[in-house]
Parts: C-alpha cells; structure tokens; sequence
C-alpha cells in the first residue's frame, strides 16, 4: 500500500480516476473535486475533507478513521465494506447513496448535519447504537443497500 503522507490537496480536480491501495495520512483536501472516482483498498487517516465533491464515487474496502468531513458531496455514492471510525461529519449530504449488506462501520463518529438528519446531531456513536440506528438512517436518507 502506497503511503502519502502530510500532503495538501487544495483546489484539485481527480475526476473519473481511482484511488487503489493507497494509505493517505494526516492529508487535506479542500475545494477538491472528485466526483466518479473510485476508491479501493484505501486508508485515511487523521485526515481533513473540507468542500470536497465526492459525488457518485464508489467505495470499497475503504477505511476512515479520526476524519474531518465539513462541506462534502456523497450523494449517489456506493460504500461497500466501508468503516468510519472516530469520524467528525459536517454538513454531508448522503442522500442517494448505496450501502453495502456486508459492512459499514460508523462507531465512535460524531455528527452534524447529515442529510438533514436531526438526530445524529451531536451525537457520538458506540458501535451498538450506529447498528441500532443504522436502518432509520438509510431509510431517512433515501439510501438503499447495494448489490455485493
């Protein structure tokens, strides 16, 4: 896995590209468009997402842990097998994505705005109360479960 390090991503295009086996820690991405790309087998760690557009990107295998998300695009999205552990999301608009049946892990992350979603507000989540509340989130959100 190709490891990136302290890097600055600011007011990039990586448009229709991928993202395999890469390892990006303490990173930031700020004014970054990446809508259809997709991200494979990757790490992100104590990394920041500030006004990023994500849009219609595809997910798998992929882990964020200790994040920033502030201002990102995710809708139409396809996560499978994704975890987001001690994540801090901000105005993060999800709504049209899919999720896969097999996995995704929100434990420890704490929400703003999600999609208009009131009662993740402010909220850190144990793994058993993102299960718990799981459902409601994606059936709130317009988000159906992917094929695998």
């Amino acid at each position: 896995m190709k490891l990136t390090r302290s890097k600055q991503f600011v007011d990039q295009k990586f448009v229709r590209t991928g993202w395999v086996q890469q390892k990006l820690q303490d990173c930031r991405f700020a004014a970054v468009e990446m809508y259809d790309t997709s991200v494979r087998d990757c790490q992100y760690l104590d990394c920041k997402f500030s006004s990023v557009n994500w849009r219609n990107s595809k997910f798998k295998q992929v882990e964020f842990r200790n994040c920033i998300f502030d201002k990102v695009d995710l809708s139409g999205c396809e996560f499978l097998s994704c975890s987001f552990i001690d994540c801090d999301w901000q105005n993060i608009i999800l709504s049209g994505s899919k999720v896969g049946v097999k996995k995704l892990v929100l434990t420890g992350s704490k929400f703003g705005d999600v999609a208009g979603l009131d009662f993740f507000a402010g909220q850190v989540l144990s793994y058993e109360q993102a299960i718990a509340l799981l459902p409601l989130f994606l059936q709130d959100n317009d988000i159906e479960i992917a094929d695998q």
